[in-house]
Formats: C-alpha cells, structure tokens, sequence
C-alpha cells in the first residue's frame, strides 16, 4: 500500500488564520506532504485565496472577491479574527501562496465558480498558466465541486489532474470518470470502503475531507483513503507514521 498523502487543509487552519500565508508556511514546518486551497478571481483578474465568495467571515471588511480588486482586497485584514497575533495578515494571491508551497509533495487547489467578464476558457487558461509557470503541473491537484469547470479545464488541458469534491453523492467514482477526473474528494463521513473499492477499481484515486479526530483518521486510513485533508496535519501525520 503506498504512503497516505496528508493535505493541510486551508493550511494548517487549525493554529493560525484558513488560506494565509501563515497557515501555509506551517504546514510546510510541520512536515505535511500537501496542502489544500482554494482560488476565486477578483475583479481586476487577480486569483486570490479564501474560501468563501465573500470576506465577511475571515476578514476584518465585507464584500465578494468578484466585485474587489487586489488592491481593495489587500488593505483587509484575514489575521486578527483568528488571534491578535494574526493581525495584519492578508489574502494571498495564488501566486503568494505558490511560492511557500511548491516544495511541497501535493498542491490541492479547489477551483470555485469563475464568473469573470474574461468569460470560463480564459479564466482556466491563465490558471493553467500559472501553475505551469512554477513547474508544479505533475504534483497539482485541481479539485472542485463544479463539474462544468472540471470538465472544461480536462478539455482545454487533457495533462491537468483534476479531482470531484462531493459530500453525498450517488455513484461518485462513475461520474468523476465520467468528466475525466482522476480522484474523488469526498466528505469523510459518507466514506466507505465499497466506495473507496469502486474507485480504486476504475484507478481513481481518494482523497478525503476534513478529518481532524485521530479515530476517523484511522479509519480512513484503514479503509485504504490515499489521501487525508485536515485542519491538524500534524496530528494525522503522527497517526500515519506510527507515532500516535
């Protein structure tokens, strides 16, 4: 069996502020072989990274990432909710955040819904473009709930390793084969070991979110989970390596 893949998710989130540089740069330290992300595009066309359409909910100001622009965007604060110690960290920009993650073995990035004037195949040509501009193609996870921009980024770009997010859904590893993914993503609790088979059998990989217990880490790893996403890697990397 080969080496279960520990992804941070949104960084380490579960010691310093989701999707920040100082999550990332964590995650790095801790020894975790990935991280997990996710990208909207701003206004001026700039990816940035944060979860949520909005910044209501990390930073310090309102507003969606789609009616911003960078510049608007970097004057927030993403620290200061999390702990004071935070305080003054920003948004990263893709870009930002490549540059602390790309010595990492798995560099998961969920893909939202791109609703920019520059219209769809632009918008995941210049991602593309980025990602290849940093030499990180072959160790890229691009994931997402949105089968259409999967779909679409497999046809402008058939080397792209995409992946189906999903909570419940029925016949996960057919429809991700279907679009032309490589992996299903799915919520750990509707995991189980016939899907992990069905997967596997059709050479899907299974990488699964956000498991923070160490009891549900063992269980997924005992039902053969390639991958584990969680907001304590270090925690999950101690399960794995036997050390915990």
């Amino acid at each position: 069996m080969s080496e279960v893949m520990i992804q941070a998710h949104r960084g380490a989130s579960a010691y310093a502020p989701e999707n920040t540089l100082p999550a990332f740069k964590l995650a790095v330290e801790m020894g975790a072989d990935g991280i997990e992300c996710d990208i909207h595009l701003s206004k001026d066309g700039r990816f940035i990274v944060c979860h949520d359409e909005t910044v209501d909910r990390t930073s310090d100001g309102t507003g969606s990432i789609p009616s911003m622009t960078l510049e608007e965007i970097k004057k927030l604060d993403f620290g200061k909710k999390t702990d004071a110690c935070f305080s003054g960290t920003q948004a990263p920009t893709l870009e930002e955040m490549l540059d602390v993650v790309k010595v990492m073995k798995v560099i998961n990035i969920e893909i939202k819904r791109f609703e920019h004037e520059m219209g769809l195949d632009a918008s995941l040509n210049m991602f593309y473009d980025i990602v290849v501009s940093y030499g990180i193609l072959e160790k890229t996870i691009v994931s997402s709930f949105d089968k259409i921009a999967l779909k679409r980024l497999k046809e402008l770009h058939p080397d792209v390793y995409t992946c189906l997010l999903y909570s419940s859904l029925k016949s996960p590893a057919s429809t991700a084969q279907k679009i032309g993914c490589s992996a299903i993503h799915p919520h750990f609790s509707y995991l189980t070991k016939a899907t992990v088979n069905s997967a596997h059998k059709r050479g899907l990989k299974v990488n699964c979110w956000t498991v923070d217990d160490p009891g549900d880490i063992r269980r997924m790893i005992k039902i053969g989970c390639d991958g584990i996403i969680s907001n304590k890697p270090d925690v999950a990397l101690n399960i794995r390596d036997g050390k915990a």
